[in-house]
């Protein structure tokens, strides 16, 4: 059975789990051994990497803030060219692959559950891009299955998301009665421990109270250019849309010499 849970409030889980919340997240890739095999031993090491992000919630304020940890920083790869030359009597193919690496570790987002902003600031395409959005409408559908994650009794959800053919899952606990979770996901009745995807997931690690005063601070893009996530997800189909295969095709003699390069970006 699925049924759709849908938010009336972003504030009226916060008051009954203390003041304050500090869980960290591992984020990785999800590749299979055959195409980890396929990748350079450079980006293969880079691939199977976890990235390390901490997630506050001030309880009694309603906001959230999700940053990469300190040890968790951007990494700037080297650029690999890689030929391959078919030859088939008088004609020539040669296929190049420009494989470029972007920073894409370092990011936050900061959630104001009353008064339903969200601003954010994270690499993708190669762009640094400056956010202002209201929170995501996940329309998440919860379903029957629960499993234990953490010692927490967790209760599966499905969504689709703006852009994405992909569909996400997300593991919720009502043991902790936050609207909360990791970077852009919120919108269910307890703490998000984990967010997958085919090829990307999110899992808490460490999850406690924070018994001191915390104070998330707004942050301040001041006179930069903000855009929506709407908006990034067509810039990026933009930028994929132009980085189609382009060919050159010459003679040489009775040769006919055909040569294909595609970029890829990872």
């Amino acid at each position: 059975m699925h049924y759709t849970f849908l938010i009336v409030s972003f504030l009226f889980t916060f008051s009954s789990y203390g003041q304050n919340l500090l869980v960290k997240y591992s984020e990785g890739f999800i590749t299979s051994e055959q195409r980890l095999k396929e990748l350079p031993e450079a980006i293969r090491t880079e691939r199977v990497k976890k990235k390390f992000y901490n997630l506050t919630v001030n309880v009694k304020d309603g906001i959230s803030y999700y940053v990469n940890d300190e040890n968790t920083k951007n990494t700037d790869y080297n650029t690999e060219n890689k030929s391959e030359t078919q030859h088939d009597d008088n004609i020539q193919i040669t296929n190049t692959k420009i494989i470029v690496n972007i920073k894409n570790t370092e990011k936050f987002y900061y959630k104001d559950f009353g008064n339903n902003e969200m601003i954010f600031e994270y690499f993708n395409a190669d762009q640094l891009f400056h956010g202002k959005d209201s929170l995501q409408n996940w329309n998440w559908q919860i379903t029957d299955e629960v499993k234990v994650i953490n010692g927490y009794s967790c209760k599966k959800a499905l969504a689709d998301w703006i852009g994405h053919d992909a569909q996400f899952t997300a593991w919720f606990t009502e043991d902790i009665p936050v609207n909360a979770g990791p970077e852009k996901f919120d919108g269910l009745p307890g703490l998000i421990l984990y967010v997958g995807t085919p090829y990307y997931e999110y899992s808490a690690i460490l999850i406690r109270e924070i018994k001191n005063k915390v104070e998330i601070h707004k942050p301040d893009f001041k006179n930069k250019k903000t855009v929506t996530h709407k908006e990034i997800t067509e810039i990026i189909k933009q930028k994929i849309h132009n980085l189609r295969p382009s060919s050159i095709t010459t003679q040489e003699g009775d040769k006919t010499i055909t040569t294909e390069t595609i970029i890829y970006k990872n």
